[in-house]
C-alpha cells in the first residue's frame, strides 16, 4: 500500500524489489507520480529468489547478478553497487577475493542500507521547509563567494527523502569535461546493445576518460560511438539541454569555450537514472557508477566531504569554468543524493573549486548530519 510521501525508490528500498521491476510489474507510465492509498504488486519471483539464496550465506541476501569485466576488482564492484565486500565474498563463496575472471557471474547482496531512512523519511511539508532553508543557505554562499558577475547553477535531490534544492538549474552552461558522462552512458548503451564490445584497450580508454579526464581517450571513444548518437540518447531520456557538438580540446578557455553545453538539472537527472539502475539495467548502471567512483579529481565536490561520503562523479574545468556532478552515498545515515554544480565567469579556478566544495559540504551537513 502506497503511503503519503512515498517514492518508488523508498518502496524499492523497503521491499527489496528494484525500481525497474516495480515499474514493469505495475505498468507504471510515470515513475514520478504514484498515489497514496493505491496498492502496488511486488515481483514475488525476485523476493522469493533472494530468500532462497540467503540461506547460502550469513548476513547476506542475494540480489541481482553482475558479470565481471576486464579490469574489475571486487572493491570496484562493491563500491559501484553500494554493497559490502565481505557480504559479496560470503555470498559467492570466494576463496580468493583478489582473483576474478572476466565473464564470471557474481551475485550482489541486496541493498538494505536505505530501509531505515525510507521508513523514517520526513513528511512532505517538513521536507519542503527543510529544502527551502537549505536552498537559501546555498544561494547566500553563491552570492558571497562567486561575485555579481558569476553565472552559477546547482541542483541536488535526496533519493531517500525526495528533498530537492535548485537554483538556475535549467540554465545552459558550458559542459567542459562533464560531457564525458553522457559519452560514457552512450558507450555503455551501445556495448549492452551489442554494437560494440569491451576490449582491454576500450576499457582502458573509458577509465582514463573518467578517472583523469583524458581528452584523447574521450575523443577516441566519441568517434567510435558517433557524436550524434550521444545527443539522440540524451534526447530520448528527456535531456534536451545536453548537446555534444565538438570534440575535446585542451586549449579551451572562456574566450574559446567550444559549443558543448548542458544544464544542472539534465545532469542531475541522468545521475539519478544511474543511481537507481535505470540506465539500460542494473549491471550497466553499476558499471557506470564504478567508473565514476574512480574519478581522481578531489578539488571540487569531494574536497570538503568527510571520509564517510562515497562519491561517484565527473568534473570539468578550464579558465573561467568549474563544474562537478555526482552521486553521494553516506551509509552511516543512511542516505544518497545526486548533485550538480555548474559555474562560469568565475574570477579564477580556485574560486570555482572552493564554491563547489562549499555547496557540496552544505548539502552534506543538511542531509547527513553527524548528530
Amino acid at each position: 500500500m502506497i503511503q503519503t510521501g512515498d517514492t518508488l525508490l523508498a518502496i524499492a528500498a523497503r521491499t527489496g524489489v528494484p525500481v525497474d521491476r516495480l515499474i514493469a510489474v505495475n505498468s507504471i507510465k510515470n515513475p514520478d507520480v504514484i498515489i497514496a492509498g493505491q496498492s502496488l504488486q511486488l515481483d514475488q519471483s525476485s523476493t522469493s529468489t533472494s530468500a532462497t539464496n540467503a540461506s547460502n550465506a550469513s548476513n547476506a541476501s542475494a540480489g541481482p547478478a553482475y558479470t565481471v569485466k576486464a579490469g574489475d576488482t571486487l572493491s570496484d564492484i562493491a563500491q559501484a553497487n553500494h554493497v559490502n565486500i565481505d557480504d559479496m565474498v560470503k555470498l559467492n563463496q570466494l576463496n580468493n577475493a583478489d582473483q576474478l575472471t572476466v565473464g564470471q557471474q557474481l551475485r550482489l547482496p541486496q541493498q538494505t542500507n536505505l530501509v531505515a531512512a525510507a521508513i523514517a523519511r520526513p513528511q512532505p511539508k517538513q521536507t519542503a521547509a527543510r529544502a527551502n532553508a537549505l536552498q537559501q543557505r546555498i544561494i547566500a554562499q553563491v552570492q558571497s563567494v562567486a561575485g555579481a558577475d558569476a553565472h552559477v547553477g546547482f541542483t541536488a535531490t535526496n533519493l531517500v527523502t525526495g528533498e530537492r534544492v535548485a537554483w538556475h538549474a535549467d540554465d545552459e552552461f558550458p559542459s567542459a569535461s562533464v560531457m564525458k558522462l553522457p559519452i560514457l552512458v552512450e558507450l555503455e548503451r551501445q556495448i549492452s546493445a551489442g554494437s560494440l564490445t569491451w576490449s582491454d584497450s576500450l576499457r582502458a580508454e573509458a577509465r582514463a576518460m573518467i578517472g583523469v579526464s583524458d581528452n584523447t581517450a574521450a575523443n577516441q571513444i566519441a568517434q567510435a560511438i558517433h557524436q550524434q548518437s550521444v545527443n539522440d540518447t540524451m534526447a530520448r531520456l528527456g535531456l534536451g539541454g545536453t548537446r555534444f557538438l565538438n570534440l575535446f580540446d585542451g586549449g579551451r578557455t572562456s574566450a574559446n569555450p567550444g559549443e558543448n553545453e548542458t544544464t544542472p538539472s539534465n545532469m542531475a537527472h541522468l545521475l539519478e537514472l544511474v543511481a537507481t539502475d535505470q540506465v539500460v539495467n542494473s549491471q550497466v548502471s553499476g558499471d557506470i557508477r564504478s567508473l565514476l567512483a574512480q574519478n581522481a579529481d578531489g578539488s571540487k565536490l569531494v574536497r570538503m566531504l568527510p571520509p564517510d561520503a562515497r562519491v561517484a562523479h565527473k568534473s570539468g574545468w578550464y579558465d573561467g569554468v568549474a563544474n562537478d556532478v555526482g552521486i553521494v552515498t553516506v551509509d552511516r545515515v543512511p542516505t544518497r543524493w545526486v548533485i550538480a554544480v555548474f559555474t562560469e565567469k568565475i574570477h579564477d579556478a580556485e574560486t570555482g573549486n572552493q564554491l563547489i566544495a562549499s555547496i557540496s559540504r552544505t548539502v552534506y551537513d543538511a542531509w547527513a548530519p553527524s548528530s
